[in-house]
């Protein structure tokens, strides 16, 4: 009996372990590609609005503490990639006075669509032109 008992224990640990090992991988394949948009978004001092964007949303992308002399050059969509672009001019040496900027994306039809976004410096003798650039992945559920 005493055997039998332990015998029963064994399989309810290992079921029990069996069961939590496929809930776990059920966490990390219901992680949402939003939550990973989060913290890349995160990183660079941005956000996209509304959090979860949908068809019928206005979106937009927000830029904290953007310097005021960062201005919008283009937003332009082609397939499922959107290139949104600033520029500056580097030889002005404006002082950089921090604001929230605030980029309208626009309606997206249902999909992922990889954004690039490019901080150009337009002076002629910059080193380098392009002075921050990155890719991030927006999700537009239905």
């Amino acid at each position: 009996m005493k055997h039998q008992k332990s015998r029963v224990m064994k399989q309810l640990i290992f079921f029990v372990a069996l069961l939590s090992l496929f809930a776990c991988k059920d966490q990390v394949d219901d992680l949402k590609s939003t939550d990973i948009q989060f913290a890349e978004l995160k990183e660079q001092n941005m956000k996209i609005i509304p959090a979860n964007p949908t068809i019928n949303d206005e979106i937009k992308l927000l830029v904290f503490d953007d310097c005021t002399y960062n201005q919008l050059s283009g937003v332009s969509r082609k397939g499922n990639t959107i290139d949104i672009q600033k520029q500056f001019n580097g030889m002005m040496k404006w002082p950089c006075i921090m604001r929230n900027d605030t980029i309208l994306i626009g309606k997206l039809p249902r999909g992922s669509y990889n954004v690039n976004y490019t901080l150009i410096d337009i002076a002629q003798k910059a080193p380098q032109n392009i002075s921050r650039s990155f890719t991030f992945q927006l999700v537009v559920a239905k």
